[in-house]
């Protein structure tokens, strides 16, 4: 093990004692600002940053800031999208009641949206948004725009109950597009079907995929109800009702699923 010896100790103090010394009598005379001003130099920016590391609290509130502005222009962005979704969505309704007005320009049409469907699921209507203010009245047919639906039903000032024609409720005169034979066509879905037409002559027994439409007899037509409307298509063979003589068809609905409606619109002959 290495050791001091005490005179080499003395003589280390001795020397640590001048340089001290030496050093207060250089501070007191200003020798060393030159050496301090250096130092200051170098060590204070070296402060300031150990600074803004420790205290952060300026760094943490521009952060917030920039995190808010991110956040509004988000949401801005958001409310912008939504607007140019609901004003392309209102134009290609406004197209499509365009063309279907210029397909059937028999018919005056109202657009309206479902707004409400029956939520025990026992009755199959729909509420649209369009009232008597509107000029609904009960009675008035509802269509796809290219299939007929149901008819309205109730009517308060700003929306309307519509029964749809598959419902066990509803009936509407109908008659087969080719062999012009007229029926009643009823609805079955609470019985498992779709629809039945009724009291068709067994002389008029229609091809399957043959087109069932709205009738514009005047023995069969539904009040209110525009005739040559499609309602849906013949499938299966038809049956022939023992009590009556008369043939009873199945037919499909032309729409597909009444629960997808969004848009119908309510149709009124243009005569009327």
């Amino acid at each position: 093990m290495t050791t001091i010896s005490l005179r080499r100790v003395l003589g280390l103090v001795l020397v640590f004692a001048v340089i001290c010394g030496g050093l207060i009598v250089l501070d007191r005379r200003s020798a060393l600002d030159p050496v301090r001003s250096g130092l200051n130099e170098i060590v204070s920016p070296v402060s300031a940053a150990f600074y803004e590391v420790v205290d952060d609290s300026g760094s943490e509130s521009d952060l917030e800031r920039q995190l808010a502005e991110a956040v509004a222009e988000r949401d801005s962005l958001r409310a912008e999208n939504s607007q140019y979704k609901a004003d392309r969505a209102e134009l290609e309704q406004l197209r499509e009641m365009l063309g279907v007005e210029q397909q059937n320009p028999s018919l005056d049409l109202t657009m309206a949206n479902v707004i409400g469907q029956d939520p025990s699921g026992n009755q199959m209507f729909f509420m649209i948004d369009k009232g008597s203010d509107d000029g609904i009245r009960a009675g008035m047919a509802i269509v796809s725009p290219h299939y007929y639906l149901g008819q309205v039903t109730e009517v308060s000032p700003e929306t309307s109950r519509v029964m749809l024609i598959i419902d066990a409720s509803q009936r509407v005169g109908a008659m087969l597009e080719d062999s012009r034979g007229a029926g009643i066509v009823q609805g079955q879905r609470q019985q498992g079907g779709y629809l039945t037409m009724l009291r068709v002559q067994p002389e008029n027994a229609p091809e399957e995929g043959e087109w069932v439409v709205t009738s514009d007899s005047t023995e069969t037509q539904t009040r209110q109800v525009p005739p040559n409307i499609r309602i849906g298509q013949v499938y299966g063979e038809p049956k022939v009702n023992e009590q009556t003589a008369t043939l009873e068809i199945e037919v499909r609905p032309g729409i597909a699923n009444f629960g997808d409606l969004t848009v119908v619109y309510v149709a009124a002959a243009s005569d009327e």
